[in-house]
């Protein structure tokens, strides 16, 4: 599966999804999550659940990470430049690529080249990434935030993290995790 990964990669065998957020008082469309597949000419569909786990184990994750970013951004673009509403749209980022020190690097590389406004992209991260190098996560976060990207915490409460502790991260959103409630 790993040399399959590195052919799909190298093959730009990669799809990228958008699973809408509603608002559900007037049904708008607000936000848009960008969810990877691949397509492989010989099976079909696999589930993300088949290769992403092996992608983090082999470092591949960032490669594909940094293909959902720069196609998200860039089909983002696409969708205001013919005058549809703007809407968030959300990229999961995993724990290699928030640790890579060319991440603020290759956002700003994505949007330029995109020319998406950054108000218009959110990166989404697990609350265990928070744990570690506290002053180092918060500088990363904090120069994103001040290129005016949103930041939002995924599976909030399966880490270890308390509500007082969170709150000296630059997060835009809080997605509390069904365990936690």
């Amino acid at each position: 599966l790993e040399n399959k990964l590195r052919r799909a990669i190298k093959n730009n065998e990669f799809l990228v999804y958008y699973q809408p957020k509603v608002n559900l008082e007037n049904n708008a469309i607000v936000g848009a999550e960008a969810l990877v597949r691949w397509m492989d000419p010989d099976v079909g569909l696999i589930s993300p659940g088949e290769f992403i786990p092996i992608a983090e184990e082999t470092g591949l994750i960032n490669e594909i990470g940094a293909f959902v970013l720069y196609e998200a951004s860039r089909q983002n673009s696409e969708w205001l430049s013919k005058g549809l509403p703007g809407v968030r749209v959300s990229v999961n980022v995993t724990a290699s690529q928030f640790r890579e020190p060319e991440l603020i690097d290759k956002v700003n590389k994505a949007l330029s080249d995109s020319q998406l406004p950054p108000e218009f992209l959110e990166l989404e991260i697990t609350e265990t990434m928070l744990i570690g190098n506290m002053e180092q996560v918060i500088e990363k976060l904090s120069a994103l935030r001040k290129m005016g990207i949103h930041i939002s915490i995924d599976d909030f409460g399966t880490g270890y993290s308390s509500l007082s502790y969170l709150s000296r991260f630059p997060v835009t959103t809080l997605k509390i995790d069904q365990a936690f409630i």
